[in-house]
Parts: C-alpha cells; sequence; structure tokens
C-alpha cells in the first residue's frame, strides 16, 4: 500500500467493461499532488477508458473515485483539470486563434496575453491564424496541447500528447510540461507508448496491465532497480563466477545461456584477463543498462506467466 499525504485522484476498484468486453477490472490508481505520474500499459489495457472516466466522458460500472479531495468527478473539479483525450477536435473552418478564444470564452477565461503565449509555447504563433482545416496532424496536436494548458490547470490528463510529432517537437513537449509541473504545480497525468520519453518525463509510474494498475512506483526507485551493469558471455557461468568471487566481486546475478551481469563498479579489462587466464572462453563483454521499457516488458511477462 502506498503512503502519500497528498493525491489529487485516488481511485478504488473501478471496473468499465462495454458489452462483454472488459475495459478496466478493479483498478486501483494513486496520483500524487504535483507529480508527472506516466501511465504505461499495452494496447487495449484501459489506459483511454480510465482517462475518458477521469475527465467524465466515461461512467464506470463499479468502484470509487476521490479527485482534489473530493468523491466523484465534479463540475469543479473538471474545471480545474485540463486534457486531451484521443483525437482532438477543433472548429474546423475556424482558425487556430479562435479555436483557442472559443474555449478560453466557454471556460469563462479572459487573457488575451496567455492565448499568445501558448500559441508560443507550442510553435504555432505563425500558424495560428490559418484555418484548423489546413493543420497537420502534429500542429492539430500542438493546438490541443496549446488548448489542454490555456487555463493553468491544476491537473493535466495527457492521453498520448505527444502522437503525430517529430523528435524535436516531442522534446519540446517534454520541456513545456516539465516548465508547467515546476512552475505552477500542475499534476500530470500522462499516458504514451514511447516509453524512452516517459522516463526522462515521470518521476512516478503506473504500469497498466490485464485491464488493472499492477504496479505503482517511483521512477527513482525504478532507476535504482535498473542500474547499469557489466555483461559477459563466457563458455561457463560456473567457473566464471568462481573467478569473479575470487577477484573480490559479489554483487553480480547469472542469467541464461551463461550469461552474467556485474552491479558493481569494476576493472572489465582485469576481469577479461582473469577470465582467459582461468580457462574460460570470453564470447562477449559489455556496458548496459536495464530500461523502463525492459522493466516493463519483464513485468508483464511475469504477470502472463501466472
Amino acid at each position: 500500500m502506498l503512503k502519500l499525504n497528498s493525491l489529487v485522484i485516488e481511485g478504488k476498484h473501478v471496473s468499465k467493461k462495454f458489452g462483454s468486453t472488459t475495459a478496466l477490472s478493479g483498478l486501483d490508481i494513486h496520483v500524487p499532488s504535483g507529480s508527472i505520474y506516466g501511465l504505461i500499459g499495452l494496447n487495449g489495457a484501459g489506459k483511454s477508458t480510465l482517462m475518458k472516466i477521469l475527465v467524465g466522458l466515461e461512467d464506470m460500472d463499479d468502484g470509487s473515485l476521490r479527485m482534489f479531495d473530493q468523491p466523484g468527478i465534479t463540475s469543479k473539479g473538471l474545471d480545474a483539470t485540463g486534457s486531451i483525450i484521443e483525437y482532438p477536435y477543433f472548429y474546423e473552418r475556424l482558425t487556430g486563434l479562435e479555436n483557442l478564444k472559443l474555449h478560453a470564452a466557454y471556460m469563462g477565461f479572459h487573457d488575451k496575453k496567455r492565448i499568445d503565449e501558448v500559441l508560443e509555447q507550442v510553435d504555432l504563433t505563425i500558424d495560428a491564424g490559418r484555418r484548423v482545416s489546413t493543420y497537420s496532424l502534429g500542429m492539430r496536436q500542438r493546438l490541443a496541447i496549446a488548448r489542454a494548458i490555456l487555463t493553468y490547470p491544476k491537473l493535466l490528463i495527457l492521453d498520448e500528447p505527444t502522437n503525430a510529432l517529430d523528435p524535436e517537437g516531442i522534446r519540446n513537449m517534454r520541456e513545456l510540461f516539465k516548465r508547467i509541473n515546476r512552475s505552477f504545480g500542475t499534476t500530470i497525468l500522462i499516458s504514451s507508448h514511447i516509453l524512452s520519453e516517459m522516463e526522462h518525463l515521470a518521476d512516478w509510474i503506473g504500469i497498466l496491465d490485464r485491464h488493472a494498475i499492477v504496479q505503482e512506483r517511483p521512477m527513482a526507485e525504478i532507476r535504482k532497480l535498473n542500474r547499469s551493469y557489466l555483461s559477459i558471455v563466457t563458455d561457463n557461468a560456473k567457473k566464471s563466477c568462481i573467478i569473479l568471487e575470487r577477484l573480490g566481486i559479489s554483487d553480480f546475478a547469472v542469467q541464461e545461456n551463461n550469461s552474467i551481469r556485474i552491479y558493481e563498479k569494476t576493472d572489465s579489462s582485469a576481469i577479461a584477463k582473469a577470465l582467459v587466464t582461468g580457462g574460460v572462453s570470453l564470447y562477449e563483454m559489455a556496458q548496459d543498462a536495464r530500461t523502463l521499457e525492459d522493466y516493463f516488458l519483464e513485468l508483464v511477462h511475469q504477470g502472463e506467466s501466472h
């Protein structure tokens, strides 16, 4: 059980079916206030369904939710939330600027300077006067991000917000989300299939598998678990372990196919020399580290085996 002082979102046993198809099953979620919470899972795991429930686009069949320390989805909570869920829709015949002005009026938010500011932040200032019907998919996505952050929301719920963006655009959005989080204390719940990006952005990770969150953990803890290591492959793992122990190396683990991971800092050349001198054939030696993707896939595959 997570012990968290302040939660923006707390869900217990959230379940949802579409006909006979299960989307969510007894899901628990805890999103700490001020965090960037990365929600990751395979396609069909239920990420978009959960986000739709959180912004009031779908009703859950069972379970309970608290948002901003209030039970359920409230109008006050929705007013404090910006979101991008699946494909963003706009008034096609209006310009990007007009779409943002319309959204600001609907939200009762009147700050012309802020509209100009978000257009600049998502690199749409030059194209703000063009009709949205002429926008590329990437431009639409950036306009959706501008709309989501326009009113200084306390919570951002972003479902694959960097879809259709090029690598530079993805990096720019990552830095923008970090600035929003740090400057305004905005809590961000974000999903992405680009796990390397989540590794750089999120400070909490929730892993969704088989329609429920199977693990929530600070990214700092995952980094500790995903330590750098020296990988060696020999013709005799047992003999190699004896040689490593003679060298005073104790923090290592034997993998499949005579592979060994050495987690402590070592002199790789000294290890290679000792192994060869000891009559072991050294086939491979490389410095490596597990990524968030490795961690995620390992956890998911463990679940499949049970």
